[in-house]
């Protein structure tokens, strides 16, 4: 998930317990499917379009925070 994220992710905006995550073209799809994977416990689940990507946290004021956490993983990836 962390090397998805540091390719694929542009831009994460959270409003209470939604985030919205932009891919390039095609691409929020793979993104999705790593961050289910991840079976991460604040996730309750994501829903892929095209290049967008929408994560629902199970905290409903929980959303800034997983948007931060994506954005960290994207930009510490080596």
């Amino acid at each position: 998930m962390r090397r998805l994220s540091a390719e694929l992710l542009i831009s994460a905006e959270a409003s209470a317990n939604l985030v919205v995550l932009r891919t390039p073209p095609g691409a929020a799809q793979f993104l999705a499917s790593a961050i289910d994977q991840a079976e991460l416990h604040d996730i309750l689940g994501t829903i892929a379009g095209d290049d967008t990507l929408l994560l629902i946290s199970r905290e409903p004021t929980g959303g800034q925070a997983l948007a931060d956490h994506l954005l960290r993983l994207a930009q510490n990836h080596h």
